[in-house]
């Protein structure tokens, strides 16, 4: 599974560059600072609201409604399973803001940028 995560995250990079070559010259520095951005706060977003929604317990069939910000599973092997999973679904959500950078690059401040990625 981590593995997996490290491939998928590997194409931060891919898009990166993909969106580098897309856009015209001098943008380069803030294209790639963008894509830094998406994987931190998309981690840090993730963490605090994303895997309660995933997985959370109580759940309904659409969302979870609990363990938002998970830190202190019962038992190490608990641990372990909810972490790599918790870098999984994450990998995917920061790929996907970075697909959406392509989109928008040299339309957006990088503040809003930010704010948007956080979402």
């Amino acid at each position: 599974v981590l593995t997996s995560s490290f491939v998928i995250l590997t194409m931060q990079s891919g898009f990166g560059l993909l969106e580098m070559g897309s856009s015209m010259p001098g943008f380069e520095v803030n294209i790639m600072v963008k894509n830094v951005m998406d994987v931190v706060f998309g981690a840090l977003a993730y963490w605090l609201v994303g895997y309660g929604l995933s997985y959370g317990r109580p759940s309904n069939p659409f969302c979870g409604m609990g363990d938002f910000c998970p830190n202190d599973p019962y038992s190490t092997t608990e641990a372990g399973l909810m972490y790599s999973q918790y870098i999984f679904q994450f990998s995917f959500a920061a790929t996907a803001t970075t697909i959406v950078s392509g989109a928008i690059a040299m339309r957006m401040k990088f503040g809003v940028y930010v704010v948007y990625s956080s979402y």
